[in-house]
């Protein structure tokens, strides 16, 4: 037999489960309805909203990061442009 503390805890328990599952469930259809920048909790922010472009469509300018990368040195240690 369970006495009326112990009754009383596993409500207080199992209340905020609920409350958890609640909250998660909400979240979740939020995200799949969500447009870019909309907030969950709180009010929207002000502006433009700027995505970054997928990896495939960004361009591919890898190869002149050391050439850049010489450049700047070059110039925080005094030499000029």
């Amino acid at each position: 037999m369970i006495s009326i503390l112990q009754a009383f805890f596993m409500s207080i328990g199992v209340s905020f489960l609920v409350l958890f599952a609640v909250m998660v469930g909400g979240w979740l259809v939020f995200k799949s309805k969500a447009a870019p920048g909309e907030r969950f909790i709180g009010p929207e922010p002000k502006g433009q909203v700027f995505m970054i472009p997928e990896a495939a469509d960004a361009p591919d300018e890898v190869e002149s990061v050391p050439a850049r990368n010489s450049e700047f040195l070059s110039r925080l240690l005094g030499g000029k442009p």
